[in-house]
């Protein structure tokens, strides 16, 4: 297939958030590893997240030198081992990995990963080649929407035994929206959401401490646990004011704010960067999905288009989540922010995906006999 250039503006985007987040993730880590490591390493978290984005840096570069064929081959077989994984997580071996009462890691040796890191993939790749074989017949309930909405309702379901109903709920918005890039019926797709989002409220209500979570939202912060992460949250967004604090000078991050190198990386930004450093970094997320989706739009092939759109639209659910979560607009979940977030597979499966991304802006823009129209007059 012929190529040209990459897109130097979603590379920009790609490189500087990730340089922000190298940043970030020390600025907001150094005193919870003074606090928590033998040796009072300040650099212990910072260290461990280089490697990963050198990995993960390494893994783009490849992800941009594959071709589309190659990864078609494997969207079936990622998917299989995402959905073994994630039932693997759930059973009692020596390969589980339970954090705070939840079973959502497997750890191989000295590396430790979440199979729904592999799972969000996954059923990209795996909605895309599914689109691509099934082409107008998306529109047909039977034929078209049932077969990869119930893989994606599978897989929810496994993440959320973890229990992890925040990224059990990306899942299905983010599959959903795959789905209806990807050519099925609007209707098909609004109820398929529905019921699961119907499925997982009633989880949520049943579950004792989601359910203080939820009263804290509605009422607002009070002094109760189930509040503290908002509260914290929020006091670290507000002090930040318009310039910041300055980098390295956040006072939420000496243990007041926890997780606050990982999910919680937004709420110290703020305070470091104050509202201007939070307008840059959105400003960066904005072109990179602006420049995701012109890429989607010119992509050359159904398969590439699909793709692109859904790394486009996961990366960019996943920051509007975080950043709500910690201005208080929706309620408390563990979601990281992406490139600014301290992770391990998360980080890998990030610049992989970002990878692939720009891939596809490399390939000459060609006729689709039947191309998702959903983006065609969105970009220009």
């Amino acid at each position: 297939m012929d190529e040209h250039g990459m897109d130097r503006l979603l590379l920009f985007a790609v490189v500087a958030l990730t340089l922000i987040g190298l940043v970030m993730v020390y600025s907001s880590s150094y005193i919870i590893a003074q606090e928590s490591t033998k040796a009072r390493d300040a650099s212990f978290f910072l260290r461990r997240h280089m490697v990963r984005v050198a990995l993960g840096l390494i893994l783009m570069y490849m992800a941009t030198r594959m071709c589309e064929n190659s990864f078609r081959s494997f969207a079936k077989p990622l998917v299989i081992a995402s959905m073994v994984l994630l039932v693997l997580v759930l059973l009692p071996t020596p390969l589980r990995l339970c954090v705070r009462g939840s079973a959502r890691w497997l750890k191989l040796g000295f590396f430790s990963f979440q199979p729904s890191d592999v799972a969000k993939i996954g059923l990209i790749f795996y909605i895309a080649d599914f689109c691509a074989r099934k082409g107008r017949e998306m529109k047909s309930l039977r034929y078209g929407f049932l077969p990869p909405f119930l893989v994606i309702t599978v897989a929810a379901a496994l993440v959320a035994k973890e229990p992890n109903v925040s990224t059990a709920g990306m899942l299905v918005v983010i599959g959903s929206a795959v789905l209806y890039i990807g050519g099925a019926r609007l209707l098909h797709v609004l109820a398929g959401l529905g019921l699961c989002l119907v499925s997982l409220v009633t989880l949520v209500l049943t579950s004792g401490y989601n359910v203080e979570r939820i009263n804290t939202y509605l009422t607002g912060p009070t002094e109760s646990a189930a509040s503290y992460h908002m509260r914290q949250a929020l006091i670290a967004v507000g002090t930040g004011g318009i310039a910041g604090r300055g980098i390295g000078m956040s006072n939420q991050k000496y243990l007041f704010l926890p997780d606050a190198h990982t999910d919680f990386v937004f709420a110290i930004a703020a305070e470091e960067m104050g509202f201007i450093g939070i307008l840059g970094i959105m400003a960066l997320f904005f072109v990179f999905v602006w420049r995701g989706l012109k890429v989607a739009r010119n992509a050359p092939t159904v398969f590439s288009s699909v793709v692109a759109s859904g790394i486009t639209v996961m990366i960019a659910s996943y920051f509007c989540v975080s950043a709500c979560v910690c201005t208080g607009i929706v309620p408390t979940a563990g979601l990281p922010l992406p490139f600014l977030s301290y992770g391990g597979s998360s980080s890998l499966i990030l610049l992989a995906s970002c990878g692939v991304l720009l891939g596809v802006s490399k390939r000459k823009p060609t006729y689709l006999d039947f191309q998702p129209s959903r983006w065609r007059n969105l970009v220009r």
